[in-house]
């Protein structure tokens, strides 16, 4: 009887992975650091991003679960889009900052730079998955609980602009750095949460970069296009 109770049980627990719409829920419940309104923008530095209005997109790539009687499997996997907006007020984020360290104002020597976010991070992979085996006196799990981001470079386009007009332009792409991480210990809530805030610091990073890059290109420019 009290093998009986612990197939129970363990049939209970490993058919409960968690749902798409749950784990959508989880995703949006994260508390925003930052949000579009709090960015500082600048006339002299335009970062457009895409609309803020698209919505993240979760997409169920496998549901199974095998029961028997010695052995029960199961895997849950999702595919997560991010709101390219959620990770556009990061890397804008970054793109000022490093600006400002960059004193880019006076290198732009009165002319207006245009960033346009073409391509943002934001899309990875949520992977549940495990077995049990059921012996006579005992039984033995392994499971494992893994965030596996897609690398999506940074992709951005420039302008330089002289009393409304382009007088250069460029492109500057940023590889992504990001790795898959394992849960140890977190609940699915918070583990989700831990991963996001590293999507936060490298969508950041990544900013920070290619407006390093697009600073040194515009240092380049020939005395005619450049500040002096």
């Amino acid at each position: 009887m009290k093998q009986l109770y612990i197939l129970l049980f363990a049939g209970l627990s490993l058919s409960s992975c968690v749902s798409t719409s749950k784990y959508a829920q989880f995703v949006e419940q994260k508390p925003k650091t930052e949000r579009p309104e709090q960015v500082q923008q600048n006339d002299w530095l335009i970062v457009q991003a895409p609309p803020a209005a698209q919505k993240s997109n979760y997409l169920k790539l496998e549901n199974s679960f095998i029961p028997a009687i010695v052995y029960w499997g199961w895997n849950s996997t999702i595919s997560c889009e991010l709101d390219p907006g959620s990770t556009a007020v990061h890397v804008q984020r970054g793109m000022h900052q490093a600006a400002q360290k960059l004193n880019l104002q006076q290198l732009l020597g009165g002319r207006q730079l245009v960033v346009e976010l073409q391509q943002l991070p934001g899309q990875f992979l949520y992977e549940n998955k495990g077995s049990t085996v059921f012996l006579l006196f005992m039984h033995m799990t392994s499971a494992q609980e893994v965030i596996t981001p897609r690398p999506t470079n940074l992709i951005v386009r420039y302008y330089l602009k002289e009393h409304g007009e382009v007088i250069a332009s460029g492109e500057s792409i940023v590889p992504n750095e990001e790795q898959p991480i394992r849960n140890l210990w977190k609940s699915t809530k918070k583990f989700t949460w831990m991963y996001l805030d590293l999507l936060e610091s490298e969508s950041e990073r990544m900013g920070t970069a290619a407006l390093t890059s697009i600073a040194k290109e515009l240092e380049a420019l020939p005395n005619q296009t450049a500040a002096e």
